[in-house]
């Protein structure tokens, strides 16, 4: 038996076991578990590593931005060093063969032009997030050869609501407490509203503008992670039901395109 069978081999054993420990909230297959493992092992990422800091969003390699970092620092060809971290801006040097070949910055103004910081984990981490989009903005710039030339982003740069570590913040984390559950109404989210038409839940646009009937359906189903999460917060009546509807129409256009 050749190596590269009994390693595929090792990665559905993996995968299986990563998929049923139920500890992944993303992982909704042993298949996506094992592309996850797969995507990392390119990277040189162990396995666990890849399981926790890895999603693949739009085809694309999503990583948390301490395994973006890790990776950079890992790799003999490259370093970083931060010259400016605050809740204003960040600035990182990157270093190839010894030599600083640029740096990237990303401020505040940025993120408030791109209308970011009205979002939780903005309001909660400012300075991680800035460290997070700098070093993936840099990361494509100056260190391609990690990533085998393709383009790497975060999480929060494909939509999805991330910690101040820059991995996937999901709802299923934290329970809420008994009081919260008798003091809020039960939200249903498992089906589209029955008013809604396919056309109406195509025109619905996300925080930057983008029609939800634009987006890949990985991103519509990534998105619900952090919508599901505002739907948990202390919100007024209309926020909930904007968020529902919301809902409603990512269910809508996935039960279409199925």
């Amino acid at each position: 038996m050749s190596n590269a069978i009994v390693e595929w081999k090792e990665i559905q054993s993996m995968g299986e076991v990563f998929y049923k420990s139920g500890m992944f909230k993303d992982v909704a297959s042993a298949m996506q578990a094992m592309v996850k493992i797969q995507a990392g092992s390119e990277l040189g990422l162990p396995p666990f590593a890849s399981m926790a800091g890895i999603n693949i969003i739009q085809g694309k390699p999503v990583l948390g931005a301490n395994s973006i970092a890790t990776l950079i620092k890992n790799d003999p060809r490259y370093d970083y060093r931060i010259i400016e971290a605050s809740e204003k801006n960040c600035t990182i040097e990157f270093i190839e063969g010894g030599k600083v070949t640029g740096k990237t910055s990303f401020s505040i103004a940025e993120a408030q032009t791109a209308g970011l910081t009205g979002k939780d984990n903005w309001k909660k981490y400012p300075s991680d997030m800035l460290f997070a989009r700098t070093i993936s903005r840099g990361s494509r710039r100056f260190t391609p050869g990690i990533f085998g030339g393709s383009p790497v982003y975060t999480p929060d740069e494909m939509g999805v609501d991330v910690d101040e570590e820059g991995y996937i913040d999901t709802e299923f984390v934290e329970q809420p407490e008994q009081v919260e559950q008798e003091d809020k109404p039960p939200v249903t989210v498992n089906k589209p509203a029955a008013s809604m038409t396919l056309e109406t839940a195509m025109e619905v646009t996300n925080h930057i503008g983008e029609m939800y009937g634009t987006l890949e359906s990985d991103k519509l189903e990534m998105m619900t992670i952090g919508i599901k999460k505002g739907l948990k917060n202390d919100i007024t009546q209309d926020q909930r039901d904007e968020y529902q509807m919301k809902l409603d129409a990512i269910a809508l256009i996935l039960a279409s395109r199925r």
